[in-house]
């Protein structure tokens, strides 16, 4: 219940930073795929998997951006130490966060933004339960320019969920999700 309680109280108040927005601001929205690549305690469960990822940015000034995104992995269960793998996970990002662009490339093309933010994330076990926690982010954007407002972007994130060792195995569950994708800004 307090894991509900904090994800409307984030998406309340990412809902009251839009509203603040200025009419003027630009948007940007995302399309992404790649790969979901777990670390630490949480690979005793789940391997790397592919996944994919949209996103919706507004810049409210010369550098800042608001983020509003979500990323589902695919991952396959961990090796067994007696033969096997256990089973499949998904694990779903909703992170709400902060982005500051740093300058532009000389020729204006290339764009780097690093974003911060927080959320949650859902782990559903196939066959199984499912479990969503409080989850932080840190991570980058790298934008080329391909036309107007069509741009190629990679993304590499970081994303922990703080996550119940009676649950999941571990207290904290690191899952970095490596995209890349195609960016219309308007």
């Amino acid at each position: 219940m307090q894991t509900r309680i904090r994800v409307l109280a984030a998406a309340m108040a990412l809902g009251l930073g839009l509203a603040a927005v200025p009419v003027s601001a630009q948007v940007a929205l995302e399309a992404r795929g790649g790969f979901m690549v777990p670390t630490f305690d949480i690979t005793d469960a789940a391997k790397a998997g592919p996944g994919f990822g949209a996103s919706l940015h507004l810049k409210t000034g010369d550098r800042l951006w608001l983020m509003g995104e979500a990323d589902i992995g695919f991952h396959p269960g961990a090796d067994l130490a007696g033969g096997g793998s256990g089973a499949d996970v998904n694990v779903s990002h909703f992170m709400a966060k902060l982005g500051y662009q740093l300058s532009s490339g000389g020729d204006g093309k290339m764009t780097v933004v690093l974003n911060a933010g927080a959320g949650a994330m859902r782990f559903a076990i196939d066959g199984g339960p499912s479990f969503t926690y409080p989850a932080i982010n840190v991570g980058a954007k790298f934008i080329y320019a391909l036309s107007g407002n069509a741009s190629f972007v990679v993304s590499p994130q970081g994303d922990i969920a703080f996550t119940k060792t009676s649950e999941l195995g571990t207290s904290n569950a690191w899952v970095w999700p490596f995209t890349a994708g195609l960016r219309l800004q308007f």
